[in-house]
């Protein structure tokens, strides 16, 4: 079995469950040996994390710690790499140059999900910067899928939702307003609800949306799961 390396801490909620998510799928797949998982926890200065992921700002100042991080986990004998952070794909490409070792990406597994679904128009999820970096637009247009976003009112709040929960503080609160969303999204047309902020994903679990969530972190785990387990 190939070895897992994680570039976690991003928000460390997050990077434990995809650590315990793909645990239990090894288990369940009647492997015969646990995998073998490395996990760098991303050490950003607070200040930084909150201008790049909330802010939408001087989210560049992440490079270094990104890169450094994949270099560690490469060196740790690392046979691929995910980064549970859908803001951050935004520098997959500065990720995937400075290692030798293969880094899979959040969104073209979710595009491929999205594509075998057969679905058009989805509604997203998301943190500010991936809103306006359009890292998920830019793809799925070019797949034929098109993106309904959230007013800015609901952006507002999904921001505000997103700093409490990387900050550990999870309310009832959350949820009421998540399922409002996924509400106003599909009297807008969207046929399912893009989950692309891994940490939203606290919040959403108990949600009765009127139309099918789709975690993107359910995705990045299942896709390490096949290529743990690839002859």
């Amino acid at each position: 079995m190939k070895t897992l390396g994680v570039l976690g801490g991003v928000g460390p909620q997050t990077t434990s469950k995809v650590y315990l998510a793909v645990i239990d799928a090894i288990r369940k797949s009647k492997q015969d040996k646990y995998p073998s998982i490395i996990i760098y926890n991303l050490p950003f200065p607070f200040s930084i994390e909150n201008e790049a992921i909330i802010q939408g700002i001087n989210s560049e100042k992440m490079i270094p710690y990104l890169i450094d991080g994949a270099n560690i986990l490469e060196k740790a004998g690392a046979s691929f790499g995910i980064l549970p952070c859908n803001t951050l794909h935004t520098y997959l490409n500065e990720i995937r140059g400075a290692v030798k070792i293969p880094f899979l990406s959040i969104i073209e597994e979710t595009v491929l999900r999205l594509k075998s679904l057969k679905l058009k128009t989805v509604g997203i999820l998301a943190t500010q910067t991936s809103i306006d970096t359009k890292i998920y637009s830019n793809v799925l247009e070019k797949n034929g899928i098109t993106i309904l976003y959230p007013t800015k009112i609901e952006q507002k709040d999904i921001n505000s939702i997103i700093v409490e929960l990387i900050t550990g503080e999870k309310k009832d609160l959350h949820s009421k307003k998540l399922e409002m969303i996924c509400g106003s999204l599909q009297e807008r047309g969207a046929e399912s609800i893009l989950l692309a902020c891994t940490d939203l994903q606290l919040a959403t679990s108990n949600i009765n949306s009127p139309i099918p969530i789709i975690d993107t972190t359910e995705i990045l785990i299942q896709a390490s799961v096949r290529e743990l387990t690839a002859k």
